[in-house]
């Protein structure tokens, strides 16, 4: 099964957005309008930047809403407090790839909301495509389950750009979100890309433009996709009848997300195992090239019989840098299930390339 990664909008991202509950009209999508009849005018100060790897995001903050200082995460971070003395909060954020996917991303977020997760197919009917600035997005309000204008609701936009996933989210008590909906629409719609604008002003626009490269490999036969966490790119289970199955997943950091040695020492401390040192790690290590991908592999398993008494998982990983990135492929497992699943894992690390995205416009 070929899997493709990154700046797919098909399997829009990793941390969006969706549905409510079943006792009222759970699901509530909207196209971002072109004019908001009812929505708060933006203020006139200065288009805020945020850049990417090769170009950057602008937005314009509405007048109502304060701005808050920024965190590790949030690229834009703001508060706007009605009447009622309510308050709503809206974020920007960025992660590289897909972080998980959007179904592990709306149930995260209907867990902040105090709703049941949904299955694949509710997803499927709930979400709704936008096109803003000659970019494709999504847009999803997940409502609450009940009318009490303090239950939490979430609205949000999805954009996968420039090999990244960015959201736009507004969340709080529903009474105060639904006020502020217009002028979140008129937030979303005035987004603009650089690219865009580099298209606009070009008089042989091409119907096809190509996209960043993205990542793709060949799923294992009997691996099963599974919804992992919103730090994820990819997440898979590999069965083992009268065994857990073992969880495999790949994540992709800015540059050398602390080296090599930290996180292999990382994740055998998450199995028990004691530390490597530098050169440990080096004489452990095979190096492997896939199609001018340097992959370095570790096979962490107890090895001493000390160590067989008490440690009963086991982790193949595979390290490789790309377009000043780390990426990070690893299963984890019960031992035995490992070794039965270790050709399997070495396939996808083989299958792996970077592979053009064609985008029609």
């Amino acid at each position: 099964m070929r899997r493709y990664l990154g700046l797919s909008l098909v399997a829009l991202v990793s941390g969006a957005l969706l549905l409510g509950g079943c006792k009222r009209s759970s699901v509530a999508v909207y196209d971002v309008p072109k004019e908001s009849v009812a929505a708060t005018p933006l203020a006139a100060a200065a288009p805020i930047s945020a850049p990417t790897e090769s170009g950057w995001i602008q937005w314009t903050k509405p007048a109502a809403w304060t701005e808050l200082a920024p965190t590790a995460f949030r690229k834009g971070n703001y508060l706007v407090e009605g009447n009622d003395g309510k308050k709503v909060e809206i974020t920007v954020s960025s992660f590289p790839g897909a972080v998980g996917g959007t179904l592990a991303n709306v149930n995260r977020w209907r867990g902040q909301a105090g709703l049941s997760s949904i299955n694949s197919e509710e997803l499927s009917q709930g979400l709704t495509e936008v096109r803003i600035d000659g970019h494709d997005g999504e847009i999803v309000n997940i409502l609450p389950d009940s009318d009490d204008p303090d239950a939490t609701q979430i609205v949000a936009a999805i954009f996968i750009y420039k090999g990244e996933s960015w959201f736009f989210k507004m969340s709080g008590p529903q009474q105060g979100v639904r006020s502020q909906k217009p002028t979140f629409d008129q937030f979303i719609d005035g987004l603009k890309f650089t690219d865009a604008a580099s298209k606009r002003g070009s008089s042989a626009a091409s119907s096809e433009a190509p996209k960043e490269a993205v990542l793709a490999f060949d799923a294992p036969e009997g691996w099963a996709e599974s919804d992992g966490s919103s730090m994820r790119i990819a997440s898979y289970e590999a069965p083992l009848e009268g065994f857990e199955p073992a969880d495999f997943s790949i994540t992709s950091f800015p540059g050398d997300a602390g080296g090599i040695t930290a996180n292999v020492n990382r994740w055998r401390q998450q199995i028990g195992l004691r530390p490597w040192s530098d050169s440990e790690v080096n004489s452990k290590q095979e190096t492997l090239e896939v199609g001018g991908l340097d992959f370095v592999l570790f096979d962490l398993k107890p090895q001493t019989d000390a160590d067989k008494e008490r440690v009963k998982e086991r982790i193949l990983a595979a390290i490789f840098k790309h377009d000043g990135k780390s990426w990070f492929y690893k299963l984890r497992g019960d031992v035995f299930l490992v070794e039965t699943q270790r050709s399997k894992f070495r396939q996808l690390v083989q299958s792996s390339r970077f592979e053009a995205s064609i985008s029609k416009n």
